[in-house]
This record gives structure tokens, sequence and C-alpha cells, in this order.
């Protein structure tokens, strides 16, 4: 099984700007990333960053860094150019680990890569988990699935009622992908899908497109992507309590 996990992190956010950078117990947020993506068993580990700032961190801590071009509008974007830059051939499997993601488990990168490589009827592969007891499944931050018996993913929406069918899961989505080199560069230059615009998720756009997504279940107890101040203090926590 060989692949490469590739880790996009832009300086720029809305709600928290430079988050790759942020402190979560005593380490930046992009090396804790990068470090548990380090102990799967990807060939490589890749940041892919627009931001100086960020690039001096990863070398500072012994990643391996790449500068994109800063304009790109999505991660998967940054992905895409990555793949150029690394000149990774057309089969190569990448797994794009959102820079954003310090408490995931390293196994799901490896269960992820793996099933993506065994499970050739996909085109895509992802993560999922069950909803806690504490999330509001109608939090539309909260992206849902919806998944049959034989591990496909037949929708993706913010709203909890998208699909209703009693052969489907729904389930929460861990925005975590495996795919090859050659659907990554193809895909970035398709353009937006009217679904991918109105729930403003661009997995939609390869759904869209009658590309298959298949996803498997998360080993991480608990899910938590840092995306806003009241994230960043749920994760300082979690650190601290560990």
């Amino acid at each position: 099984m060989s692949f490469i996990v590739i880790i996009p992190a832009r300086f720029s956010s809305s709600r928290l700007p430079g988050k790759p950078l942020i402190d979560i117990g005593g380490k930046p947020m992009i090396e804790r990333v990068y470090g548990l993506a380090k102990q799967s068993k990807a060939k490589e580990v890749y940041v892919a960053t627009d931001h100086k700032e960020i690039f001096d961190c990863c070398s500072s801590f012994g990643a391996k860094a790449v500068m994109t071009k800063p304009e790109h509008l999505t991660g998967t974007d940054r992905v895409a150019e990555t793949t150029e830059i690394l000149n990774l051939t057309s089969e190569t499997v990448i797994v794009n680990l959102q820079g954003d993601e310090p408490f995931l488990n390293f196994n799901d990168i490896d269960n992820l890569a793996k099933f993506f490589i065994k499970e050739k009827r996909f085109d895509i592969g992802t993560l999922f988990s069950n909803f806690t007891d504490k999330q509001n499944q109608s939090d539309p931050n909260l992206v849902k699935l919806w998944v049959d018996k034989e591990q496909a993913v037949k929708g993706f929406s913010r709203r909890r009622d998208f699909i209703k069918s009693s052969l489907l899961m729904r389930a929460l989505h861990i925005g975590v992908y495996a795919y090859k080199v050659e659907f990554i560069r193809d895909f970035v230059k398709w353009n937006q899908s009217e679904n991918e615009k109105k729930e403003r998720l661009e997995q939609l756009r390869a759904l869209d497109r009658g590309k298959r997504i298949g996803a498997i279940e998360s080993l991480s107890n608990g899910h938590i992507g840092i995306d806003t101040e009241e994230d960043l203090t749920k994760a300082r926590t979690l650190i601290l309590n560990d």
C-alpha cells in the first residue's frame, strides 16, 4: 500500500486568521496535524501552504512544505497544484488531510488509503462518524452524508432532512479524502455544479458528475474540526485533559 499525504494549510481565514499557526497545547496546529500524519504509513507527508510564515514554521519542526499560489479558493486546488510541483504520477494515491484536524486518529489515514486502494469501484474515498449526543444535527456547520450498505455515498448536505430513506444511514462527514492524482487534476478543471454552489460543498461537484464516492467509519473518538473560536476552546480543553 503506497500513498502520499498532502495537508493544505492557508493563512487567511475569515473566522480564525493564521489558523495553522494557532497554539494548541504548546504546539502550532499544523505541527500537530503533521505529526499524526507522520504516524501513518504514508510514503511521504507534505504541507501545501500559501504563506511564508507557515512554510517557515513547518521547516522549524522538520516538515516538508511546498509553497503554492495564494489565490487558490479551496484546499483541493492547493493539493492539485502540489501534485504538479512534486511531479507526481497520475496513479499516485493522495490522502488530502485538512490542516485543522489535529485530533484525527492516524489509523484513519491508513484505513482510508487501504479502503480506497482495495475498492477500485470508487473515484474518491472519505470518512464519516456517528453523531454524538452533544451535536445538533440541524447545525449547518456539521456536514451530513448518506451512505448505503455497500459503502457508497448517495448525498451530502448541510441540512438534516436532505434525504429521507430507511435504506441509507445519515452520519457526520469528516472532510478527509483519498483519490488518485489523475482524478484531482481533472476535478479542479470542472465548473462548479449548482448543488455545490447551493450547499457550499465541493464534493458535490464529483457526485453531480456521476463520480463514485465511498465512505468508511472513522476510528476517532469524537470529531473536532477547528473552524471557530468555540472549536478552538474545545480543542485546548481537550489537550489539557488528555
